[in-house]
């Protein structure tokens, strides 16, 4: 029998480092997460990361999906798509399956598209 509470949706849950805040450390996380601070650390998720335009991110990131409005400085192994939008500075190394990438974005790094990564990320 399904009880009243296993009936609610559940809200999306998202981590979030607030602007003029600092992290240093790693994070594994099964929810979406943006950072319009400061974070210093590597990140593992299973769903989306948001650096937005005032985030500035240094480490390695595995994780679903990558939105980058903000700074990256690292490696990044996303399973389905990296999006860099207007305004992004990018400097490291990407790896995923579709990379989309906006007019004004700086990128100094490389880039390796693969479509098996999903896979990859799931076992670990």
């Amino acid at each position: 029998m399904i009880t009243k509470k296993e009936r609610e949706v559940a809200p999306n849950h998202v981590n979030r480092v607030c602007a003029e805040t600092q992290v240093v450390g790693d994070t594994v996380t099964n929810s979406d997460m943006r950072i319009d601070g400061s974070y210093e650390g590597n990140i593992i998720s299973s769903g989306r990361l948001v650096i937005g335009e005032t985030g500035q991110y240094k480490g390695a990131v595995q994780c679903r999906f990558l939105d980058v409005w903000g700074r990256y400085t690292g490696t990044v192994e996303a399973s389905d798509v990296v999006s860099f939008k207007t305004g992004a500075i990018f400097d490291g190394e990407v790896r995923t399956a579709k990379l989309m990438m906006e007019l004004g974005v700086v990128f100094n790094g490389n880039c390796t598209m693969q479509e098996d990564l999903r896979p990859k990320l799931e076992q670990s």
